[in-house]
Formats: structure tokens, sequence, C-alpha cells
């Protein structure tokens, strides 16, 4: 007894198939396309530096993306007492969100003053936590 291949019950089930496979190959190819974004270096999650052309990044948020949380907390804390967070504000010879005694904070953005601050911060006592300590006990940093 010999069958024919040909029916339209063996062809029907061909044709299915070679339309699952396809479907299942797009699908593959669409789950390795989002894996590859998702490990991908760009796919990270964080906050952009504030080079000329790009999104402008709030100073709160440049010192958090640069800080451990804790530093965070205790910057968050330092800079609402000094300024508000306010880049304009000025006391006397002192500028800025950090209000630093150097011109520099007059003219420069934001998150330079925040930078400028972290970085005035860690070189003169060691931390912004110990910046906060030694403005609580001196109201002066």
């Amino acid at each position: 007894m010999s069958f024919n291949t040909q029916t339209p019950i063996t062809i029907s089930l061909l044709e299915c198939s070679r339309h699952s496979a396809q479907a299942a190959t797009r699908i593959a190819c669409a789950v390795v396309s989002v894996l590859g974004i998702l490990l991908s270096g760009t796919a990270y999650a964080y906050a952009p530096t504030h080079t000329l052309g790009q999104i402008k990044q709030s100073p709160k948020a440049y010192a958090k993306a640069n800080l451990p949380y804790d530093e965070y907390k205790c910057a968050l804390t330092l800079y609402t007492k000094e300024s508000n967070w306010r880049s304009e504000a000025r006391n006397g010879q002192h500028y800025g969100i950090p209000q630093g005694r150097s011109i520099y904070l007059k003219t420069a953005d934001p998150v330079a003053q925040v930078e400028w601050g972290i970085r005035y911060s860690y070189a003169r006592y060691g931390s912004m936590c110990n910046a906060l300590k030694h403005f609580k006990k001196w109201n002066w940093h």
C-alpha cells in the first residue's frame, strides 16, 4: 500500500508547520533583539552628564548619580541649608548651590556648581557627611 503525499490534508499540514516555524523564528529574533538591547551598555539607566548638547540634568540628579546614597543624603541636607539648591544664591563673597568662595561659581551652571562643591567637600572634609557635620557645628563649611 502506498500513500499519496499530495493529499490536501498533507499539504495543509506542511504549510501549517512551515508557518509555525517562520513565526517561531520571528519570535526568537525579537527576543534576542530585546535581550541584546537590555544587556548592551547603552541600556543601563544612568543620569546623563552635563556636556553641551545633551539633556539638561538637575543638580540634585547629578549629585544622586555621582555620590553613594548616604553621601547624597548629606549633600541634599547641606545644600538645602546653604542655598536651597538655588544656583543664583549669594551670601557676601559666597556663590551658588554650595556657597563656595570661588568666583567661578558665580557664572557656572548648576550642575558644575554641585560638581565643584562635591570636589571641595571631599578635598577639605573627606566626605559630604563630614562637611555637613562641620556645618552643623560651626554654621559654615
